[in-house]
């Protein structure tokens, strides 16, 4: 009897409903009340962000050198604000890193220029190709202070331009110098210097870019080639000694005024490897390439004067490290660039 009062205790116990006065918080127990609360900070911060996103960029300005237009409240105008990007693209080719090549694979003509309101800043985007990756197109942006146009940020890499400088980049592959000049002559061909010490790095790649390259444009452009002793050479002075160190400086040279000149620098190629070459070998270097002898004989009694020569407008331009290349006196390009430069040159020969 006992066990059939437990049974039907435990089996006919209903549930008990927990029914809260309507007038108190309208019904909804305290959990529903935070998770109201909640969805409606979310609701409110979400806008709040949409809000601050679409207020930052108060003028776009669209692409390239024509993107000219005045943002309310500016100092300065997007023309401005994207010459000064374009002066401290060239920052980057002082970043001992493959950075350096920023400047010379930058698409400046694309660039696109924002004002921010908010900071008071403007926003430079430049797109550029990898030369590492297929020439794949990226972008590199820049903040620039409105007030002096001073860059604030980049946002590309973790390394940044530690000094700064007044050139700037002008077009693909092509770096404008401050200061500088054209010094195209009567004849109308673009003067190319390639400045090199004769032990660089990439120097013969960069002989046999300029070869190649004043075949293309035979007619339009005078190369000259100058070497100078930088501390490519200087680290071989205490095993070989200062004369037949700069010795192969002397032979590329001389042999630069001849004809026959692209089939020296292949034949270099062959016998150099990476250390001076006795006078021997590049005298046979000289022979195998048909070089008139006599003539080479000549120049290399002279040669110091023209080394002297040489080393002075380097100092000029202020070649800091080689090879370099510098176009029609005012442009400075890289080997693999070299036929942008000129492009650009030929397309602007009064800017």
């Amino acid at each position: 009897m006992a066990d059939n009062k437990r049974g039907k205790s435990k089996m006919g116990k209903e549930p008990v409903f927990i029914v809260r006065p309507v007038h108190r918080n309208f019904g909804l127990d305290y959990l529903h009340i935070t998770l109201l609360v909640l969805v409606v900070i979310l609701v409110a911060l979400a806008f709040a962000l949409s809000t601050f996103k679409s207020a930052r960029v108060v003028t776009s300005c669209g692409s390239g050198n024509s993107s000219i237009c005045n943002a309310t409240n500016a100092t300065h105008t997007s023309a401005q604000a994207l010459a000064a990007a374009e002066t401290a693209l060239t920052s980057f080719s002082n970043i001992n890193t493959s950075l350096s090549l920023l400047p010379y694979y930058s698409l400046v003509n694309q660039s696109k220029v924002s004002y921010l309101s908010n900071q008071k800043e403007w926003l430079v985007t430049i797109p550029y190709m990898n030369p590492l990756a297929n020439d794949v197109v990226s972008n590199l942006s820049l903040v620039l202070y409105d007030s002096n146009l001073s860059p604030a940020a980049s946002y590309l890499q973790s390394i940044t331009p530690t000094t700064a400088t007044n050139n700037s980049v002008v077009g693909l592959g092509t770096v404008k110098l401050a200061g500088e000049a054209s010094c195209k002559t009567s004849s109308n061909k673009i003067p190319i210097y390639i400045v090199t010490d004769p032990y660089a790095p990439g120097m013969l790649y960069t002989l046999h870019a300029a070869v190649s390259t004043n075949r293309k444009y035979s007619g339009s452009v005078n190369t000259s080639y100058y070497l100078i002793f930088s501390g490519y050479s200087q680290n071989f002075y205490n095993g070989y000694g200062v004369a037949d160190t700069q010795q192969m400086g002397r032979y590329i040279s001389c042999a630069s005024h001849q004809k026959n000149f692209p089939q020296f620098v292949s034949n270099l190629s062959i016998a150099y490897t990476g250390a001076p070459l006795s006078n021997l070998t590049l005298y046979q270097v000289s022979l195998g390439s048909s070089l008139n002898i006599t003539q080479l004989n000549v120049c290399m009694q002279n040669v110091t004067t023209s080394l002297n020569y040489q080393s002075e407008f380097a100092n000029l331009y202020h070649v800091v490290s080689t090879p370099e290349i510098i176009v029609n006196c005012k442009y400075t390009t890289l080997p693999q660039t070299l036929n942008y430069a000129i492009n650009y040159s030929l397309a602007h020969p009064n800017s």
